[in-house]
């Protein structure tokens, strides 16, 4: 009842700015967003995404060419219609599959669809995706936007992406699944939100979704490996700050099995509160203060302290007995020259100076770190756009005693897709010939501590941190810990991706994926490939790399 009361306090706001949809993760626009943001003087927030189309729009203008200027109709001056309409109702214009516009509704409704064929050289030996469903987006009077989109769906994924179905009960990326033709998943994927403005600076959307905050391939502090969750995000963007705020309910854990999850009985709840301080020190100089909380309990139930917009999560978790995770951290973007960007993020979820400057291996020294840069147009080549990339996590990393305070949803990573005790570089190429024709290089290098047979050296988020490598006198090991402890595993891969997009968000693409995974004590030894083509409309690309 409180949580109802307190979400109906916050819509029944007086509304007032403008508002508007977002560019959903991975959509096409973020491709030319990233080289444009670097070779701009003005510079844009870049950080929390997903971003929105008006917030692209003032940032781009009317000089965005072609794709955004289609893409973001409702705001440019482009009034190209189709040149052949269906039924002359139907793709009157390249962007929708329908379109109403009046004075007080602004509409936008499309077809989603993805069908994929793969061939791979591992146990199953081929794979596949077959995605149908819809997506709408509109605003109500230029105040109230809205955003929603299902799909029904049928997959089969290489197995070193079952495997991670097998371990934690979840395919990476979705939710609820069933089994489907034996070697197959069957799933439902859907998100929306509505999107109201308090202020011309203060915004909220409430939605079920979900969020990335970084500037790099990966992030250490909220990704989209997860699933979808309901969340309310509060933004509030000024000259001189952004500063967004994020609570959401999360799954604590799932019951399942090879049949796919359990269909009766909900799965326990817990609570995020998080909130990211963008200081925008120069137009190409961002600096970010972030902090995140992780409570719940089986009881359920929201506390009230984190629903604070402004407060230090930290102090409010000691006043609580630390009986919750909080995770503190700073970022930065620095754009060089119109042609270079530094980025990078720490993350800390327990350090004692001391301890560190001890360096004798104390546990509780968990910390995170991101380092890379982008280089746009190198060679004279444009838009070409380089990237190299380095993380690294410390072991026992984002886990906690159980599954209501781990830095988890749906028993998957909120963060990094390796989890913790690992160590990777990432090298990219990015290269749009033309609106059509776009082509995409990975290399990605990592090497973890994977745990031997009961004892826990820290790379898995879900087990309980205070049971870890054995002292020999019944406990838990204090100090003595090292980063990569464990099995030492090496991950190679590899992938490329050309396409061509023939209509408007309707591509076919051609990609090849190559892992190999061998550990230091022989007891893995693999080597996969895959080879695929697909059909992509109104669905962003995804690549599973780990």
């Amino acid at each position: 009842m409180r949580k109802t009361l307190w979400i109906l306090s916050l819509l029944s706001a007086n509304i007032l700015g403008a508002q508007s949809t977002d560019f959903t993760l991975g959509h096409p626009a973020y491709q030319i967003l990233e080289m444009e943001d670097i070779r701009s003087s003005s510079g844009l927030n870049t950080t929390v995404k997903p971003l929105s189309r008006k917030d692209t729009y003032d940032f781009m203008g009317e000089d965005d060419g072609l794709y955004l200027r289609i893409e973001l109709r409702e705001y440019t001056s482009d009034s190209a219609r189709s040149k052949v309409p269906i039924l002359s109702r139907f793709f009157k214009y390249p962007a929708d599959f329908i379109y109403h516009e009046d004075e007080n509704l602004d509409l936008h409704v499309n077809p989603v669809l993805h069908f994929s064929y793969g061939k791979t050289n591992d146990a199953l030996g081929s794979t596949f995706v077959n995605s149908r469903g819809a997506e709408i987006r509109g605003r109500i009077d230029k105040k109230v936007a809205f955003y929603t989109m299902l799909t029904e769906n049928q997959a089969r994924y290489p197995v070193y992406v079952n495997d991670v179905r097998d371990s934690t009960l979840v395919v990476p990326y979705e939710g609820f699944w069933k089994q489907f033709s034996e070697t197959g998943v069957d799933f439902f994927r859907a998100q929306g939100y509505v999107d109201f403005g308090f202020t011309k600076s203060i915004s909220a959307q409430l939605g079920f979704g979900k969020h990335f905050v970084g500037n790099g391939v990966r992030s250490l502090v909220l990704s989209d490996y997860s699933n979808n969750y309901p969340y309310l995000r509060i933004n509030t963007a000024t000259k001189v700050f952004d500063y967004t705020n994020i609570f959401a309910e999360l799954i604590a854990g799932v019951r399942g099995g090879t049949f796919g999850l359990e269909g009766s009985g909900g799965f326990e709840k817990k609570y995020m509160a998080f909130h990211h301080l963008n200081l925008k020190i120069k137009p190409n100089l961002h600096i970010g203060l972030f902090e995140s909380v992780m409570y719940g309990d089986s009881t359920g139930g929201l506390k009230v302290e984190y629903l604070n917009p402004v407060i230090f999560y930290r102090a409010v978790e000691q006043q609580n007995g630390s009986e919750d995770n909080a995770l503190i951290g700073t970022d930065f973007k620095w754009n060089i020259k119109n042609r270079i960007s530094l980025y990078g993020q720490l993350v800390i979820d327990e350090m004692i100076i001391s301890e560190v400057l001890a360096g004798d291996g104390w546990w509780g020294n968990k910390q995170g770190f991101q380092l890379g840069a982008k280089y746009v147009d190198p060679f004279g080549l444009q838009d070409l756009m380089v990237q190299g990339e380095i993380n690294r996590v410390r072991p026992y990393m984002y886990a906690h005693e159980d599954g209501f305070t781990n830095y988890s949803h749906y028993n998957l990573s909120l963060a990094h897709p390796l989890g913790a005790n690992f160590t990777e570089y990432i090298g990219r190429a990015n290269y749009r010939l033309s609106d059509q024709w776009s082509f995409e290089a990975m290399m990605l290098k990592a090497s973890y501590g994977n745990d031997m047979g009961d004892v826990n050296y820290g790379r898995d988020i879900l087990k309980d941190y205070t049971v870890r490598i054995p002292d020999g006198s019944g406990g838990s090991l204090e100090h003595g810990n090292e980063h990569l402890q464990g099995n030492k595993t090496d991950l190679t891969m590899a992938f490329f991706r050309a396409s061509y997009m023939w209509k408007h968000n309707l591509f076919f693409d051609a990609d090849i994926t190559l892992r190999q995974e061998s550990d230091s004590n022989g007891l893995i030894d693999s080597s996969t490939s895959v080879f695929g083509f697909s059909m992509r409309w109104n669905v962003p690309s995804r690549r599973y790399l780990f």
